[in-house]
């Protein structure tokens, strides 16, 4: 799981990256309102997107807390489950 988050993070955040290294550190002129920056910056907002599904799809105690999160939030699907059963 570590690994995933790690390959996401590494994918979404070096484009944008290497795109700010090359306009401040190199000089190279780079347009900040082009098609690549914008793509860069939408998969900045990926990154912040996936790591969500990641943890629900590979980590257990995520899953677990989900669940619990979601019965506190919704008190009354117990009661509702059991009138439907009897």
């Amino acid at each position: 799981m570590s690994l995933m988050v790690c390959s996401g993070y590494i994918i979404c955040w070096t484009p944008n990256e290497t795109t700010f290294f090359f306009a401040n550190c190199v000089g190279v002129a780079v347009d900040f309102s082009g098609w690549f920056y914008h793509f860069t910056m939408v998969l900045v907002l990926v990154n912040n997107c996936i790591n969500p599904i990641i943890y629900a799809a590979k980590y257990r105690e995520f899953q677990q807390g989900i669940r619990r999160m979601a019965a506190k939030l919704n008190p009354n699907k117990q009661q509702s489950q059991v009138a439907a059963v009897a």
